[in-house]
This record gives C-alpha cells, structure tokens and sequence, in this order.
C-alpha cells in the first residue's frame, strides 16, 4: 500500500515553520534565538554540512530531520513528527532516508542523542548506547569569593590548536562547524593550549578543556557572560567534582541518550565536558 505521506528534501523557506514542528513535537518552548538559529542552519546547508528532509501529507508539513556531515562521521538530529500523526511510520521513514543519504556521502559512523520516545526506534536498526547526559541550569552569577582567573580569554576566531583539542576529545573534524557558529553571534572562549568553550544564544557549549581546573574557569567566564544552562555529557571519565565547584540544577524530563552505529570513533572523553546542543530526535 503506497505510503499517504512524502519524504523530502527541505527547501530553505520552510525552515522556519519546520522548526516551528520540531518544538511542537516536544511540547517546547519557541526560543528568542530562533532567528539566528534558522540563519545558522541555513549556513551549514549551504556548506553542505547539514541536509534536511521533511514529511509532507496533503502539502502540509508534519515531520523533520536532519543529517550532519564530519568527513566519514555523520550526526543525526532534528528528529520531530507532530503528535497528531505518530504510529503512521514517519519517524521510521525519515530516519531510514537520512541514513541512505549518509551512506552515499561515505560515512561510516552514525551518531544520534536519542528522545525517550526515539531510542527504541534506533535499537531497532542496531545503533548502540554509549551514555546519557543532562541539561543544568546554571547559576545566575558568580558567588563573591569566586573570581574568574586572568589567563581566560574571549576570542573571536577559533584558533589552530582548540580545533586540535575539539578534534582530539570528540574523535572527528568539526572546525568548519564550529567556525560557522562563530559568525552567526557564538561567543569564544578560551584557555591558551588548554580548553575552550563556545556561547550560543544562552546555553554554554562545547566545551572541551584539558583538566577540571581549566572547565571550572571557563564555566565560570560563561556566567559573568550570561551563559544560562549546560548539557554535560554522563561518561565514565566525566569529573563529577566539578558539581561540588559549581552550583548547579538539574532541569526535569531533559536527559537523552548518545547512541552510534558503525565504525566505533577513538575519542578523549577526559577533555569532553560539555555539548553544544543535543539535536535530539
């Protein structure tokens, strides 16, 4: 029986009020950002390191995705179909075309932060647990015996050696993605030859840093610059004692699951302690 919804390619206009569908699906709040969010997203698009597809039925649009290109790495996200059409397998087909789409581009790893309601989906086609993490709000400033050590900078290009860092901890290439994020208004900061950390709109992330001490500062320098909230990533090298030098709360019903398939990705989990976004699906 032939399918009474299409899969297809995304055209740029209707990225707003596909956007628009992925925070219905979650029953979240529409961000201020979403502006620069739609610009950004329209940058990777155009630099061919981010496709999206869309369900469509009767013209009208009710689902998304999203596929993000790292050389033979590739990251799966904005997974969202509209509660009004679930169990008619449009989650299913969207994320099948976006992994054909993957293959064809040469990647051997797929990646994915995986929604309560997406995990058993993507059991299903083989893609394994790697560890969850948790979105915190933090503090709306800096306790006065806390003070932010001078060697913290703000830059506003990413210098050589943090993609090296970024690179080394995450396990692929994403300097192109992390610059193009810096000309669409992300704040730099950074601790020469040690860590560095981006500000988006009010969330706090990346941010990769060499030791505690060099996260802690850089947490620190992102609240004096009103960085709101952080998702850290819950993996056995992740340094729980960072809870103990900042205060921080835990946000209800915000914990996703890192999933991959394939190639298995050599990473330095000791330097990573915190996302960008979760681009969950």
């Amino acid at each position: 029986m032939m399918q009474p919804f299409l899969i297809r390619e995304l055209k740029i206009n209707e990225l707003h009020k596909s956007l628009i569908i992925l925070y219905r699906s979650f029953n979240r709040t529409i961000p201020p950002d979403l502006e620069n969010q739609e610009k950004l997203l329209t940058s990777l698009i155009k630099y061919d390191i981010a496709e999206f597809l869309v369900a469509e039925e009767d013209g009208i649009i009710i689902g998304l995705g999203g596929i993000f290109f790292f050389g033979d790495t590739c990251s799966i996200g904005y997974m969202a179909v509209l509660p009004e059409v679930r169990s008619k397998g449009l989650g299913t087909s969207i994320f099948n075309s976006l992994v054909k789409i993957g293959k064809r581009k040469g990647c051997k790893t797929f990646m994915l932060y995986a929604s309560e309601l997406g995990a058993p989906i993507y059991q299903k086609f083989g893609f394994r647990s790697n560890y969850t993490t948790a979105l915190y709000d933090l503090p709306s400033q800096l306790h006065e015996t806390q003070k932010v050590n001078e060697n913290v900078n703000v830059l506003k290009k990413l210098p050589e050696w943090a993609a090296n860092i970024d690179r080394a901890a995450i396990g692929f290439d994403r300097r192109e993605f992390l610059s193009i994020k810096l000309t669409h208004g992300s704040k730099l900061i950074i601790v020469e030859k040690k860590g560095y950390a981006l500000i988006s709109g009010l969330r706090l992330g990346p941010l990769i840093a060499k030791n505690l001490s060099v996260a802690v500062e850089l947490i620190k320098m992102g609240i004096l610059l009103g960085a709101n909230n952080i998702i850290f990533p819950k993996h056995s090298k992740f340094s729980y004692r960072l809870f103990d030098l900042i205060k921080l709360t835990k946000r209800e019903n915000e914990v996703n699951l890192k999933m991959s398939y394939g190639k298995n990705i050599l990473q330095k989990l000791d330097y990573f302690y915190a996302l960008g976004t979760y681009a969950k699906g």
